[in-house]
């Protein structure tokens, strides 16, 4: 605090005299001179002065002309400065060898401050991954472009970038290839060349213009086709051999192509190994709700219901959607995903669920 730096006994003995001084005059206990050289005046944040242990306050201290001071008041307790008042004590806020900044964290400003406290100008971080998304398909046309009976515009490209960007990764979204292999393939090399991670979209089922799984089987592998999982069920993880030579690998996913799908496979997949990737801890923020009708979930499966959230009274009310993996509407519209276990038999209306909200602004 700014004010005057005092030894608190020194203080005690002027405050006992002027109390003694004063026996029988009503106030003028509360008033003590403090000559000068007893004191040095101080500002916040200053180092104490060799010698003194507390300071006064500068709205108690009034300058005298012979240079001292005359101090009015008392602290809290009756004292007239307490041994160590205002003043905060070396390696109170932190000690020499105490961890500031924890790795494995995004950076916060806080965090950016504390390390500059602890004399670190510098620090070392990962950089944001690169992530390289191809989407595929004859019928797919970019954002923007005109359409013809059939055409299908790029909405998984659009929204796979900006989640990953949301998570702190730089993404790259190429010109959308055909459903031919040969172009797949060559696609696939070039990309894994400059990105930590590729994502293929569509072609990862079985249809006769789905080449995703055979195409990234000849330029690395494939490690699972399919999970047991709605929507979602067609994904492919593997890896890919880039074409400049070197002799690393780099993480494949093939995504669904229906939106739903596409998301679920971002969060369930995309977004942990970005974290791997980038050397940041994965956490999934979750939060209870009552679900506000019964819902029958998908036999054998991990089932991941879009939700709409709102506030009624003291609770979060949850409104699953209808099912349909390729509505964009149904996900815009979502404010939270309800994952369920496998197994998980039909679930009533006024159950509490555990969700996990959609990173958004959200009414609930």
């Amino acid at each position: 605090m700014d004010g005057i730096a005092v030894a608190a006994a020194a203080a005690a003995s002027a405050a006992a005299a002027a109390s003694a001084a004063a026996a029988g005059r009503a106030g003028d206990g509360d008033r003590v001179v403090l000559p000068r050289g007893t004191f040095e005046w101080i500002d916040t944040g200053d180092p104490m002065p060799p010698g003194t242990d507390t300071v006064i306050v500068r709205e108690r201290v009034v300058p005298r002309d012979d240079g001292g001071v005359l101090v009015t008041g008392r602290a809290a307790g009756g004292d007239l400065a307490p041994r160590g008042g205002n003043v905060r004590a070396a390696a109170e806020d932190f000690a020499a060898g105490e961890l500031l900044v924890p790795a494995g964290r995004r950076l916060r400003p806080a965090d950016l401050a504390a390390a500059a406290a602890g004399g670190h100008p510098t620090l070392a971080v990962a950089r944001w991954p690169a992530v390289a998304i191809i989407p595929t398909g004859d019928e797919i046309r970019p954002v923007g472009a005109a359409l013809r009976h059939g055409d299908i515009t790029d909405t998984n490209s659009l929204m796979l970038a900006a989640r990953c960007r949301q998570a702190g990764a730089r993404p790259a979204v190429s010109a959308v290839q055909p459903d031919d292999p040969d172009a797949l393939a060559a696609e696939i090399r070039r990309s894994a060349a400059d990105a930590d991670l590729v994502l293929v979209i569509a072609g990862s089922s079985r249809g006769r213009g789905d080449h995703t799984a055979v195409v990234l089987a000849q330029v690395g592998g494939v490690a699972v086709a399919g999970a047991a999982l709605r929507p979602g069920h067609p994904v492919l993880l593997g890896h890919a051999k880039p074409d400049d030579g070197s002799d690393g690998i780099i993480p494949v996913v093939g995504v669904p192509g229906y939106p739903l799908a596409a998301a679920v496979i971002c969060e369930l997949f995309v977004l942990p190994l970005l974290a791997a990737i980038g050397g940041w801890r994965h956490t999934v923020d979750t939060r209870p709700a009552v679900l506000d009708r019964d819902w029958t979930p998908g036999p054998g499966v991990e089932e991941w219901v879009p939700v709409r959230l709102t506030r009624s009274a003291d609770r979060v009310v949850a409104t699953p959607g209808r099912r349909g993996a390729g509505s964009v509407s149904r996900l815009a519209r979502a404010d939270a995903w309800w994952p369920i276990p496998p197994g998980h038999g039909p679930v009533t209306a006024g159950t509490v669920i555990e969700v996990r909200p959609i990173p958004g602004d959200h009414s609930a």
